[in-house]
């Protein structure tokens, strides 16, 4: 193995690393961590994470990531309770273009949730980058 590619693993592990260490120090002035789509799969193979897609249940048919939860983000501030069990842990937000989300992780926020990274360009920074999507039938 190369010493580059050695550094660029090195480098994600680091990246991770400081995600999940920086969990409770996430929470920036906004109530939560703005991540990119790299970062955010990293996340998900690190360790156990809500992921939560807020958008249609037409756009989640479309193509989503696998393992997530569906709410879209109209019905989020009554539905929050059926992830309540996640206000301490890792909860990983993303609607398709990284604006729906914003709202639903202030949303999320003023409920009580407290480890929240949300997905700054949304499943469209994620198809980008050539991640892997679920398709509903």
């Amino acid at each position: 193995m190369t010493n580059v590619k050695k550094n660029k693993i090195l480098f994600f592990f680091l990246a991770v690393a400081g995600l999940v260490i920086g969990c409770s120090a996430a929470v920036e002035d906004q109530g939560y961590q703005d991540i990119d789509a790299i970062q955010a799969a990293g996340l998900i193979k690190q360790e156990p994470v809500l992921i939560l897609d807020v958008r249609t249940p037409e756009e989640y048919r479309e193509g989503h990531i696998k393992g997530s939860v569906l709410i879209p983000v109209q019905e989020l501030d009554r539905e929050y309770t059926k992830i309540s069990n996640h206000l301490q842990t890792p909860v990983l937000v993303y609607c398709r273009s990284g604006n729906r989300s914003v709202t639903a992780s202030k949303i999320l926020v003023s409920k009580g949730f407290r480890c929240l990274y949300h997905m700054k360009g949304g499943i469209k920074d994620w198809i980008r980058h050539g991640l892997p999507l679920e398709k509903s039938p």
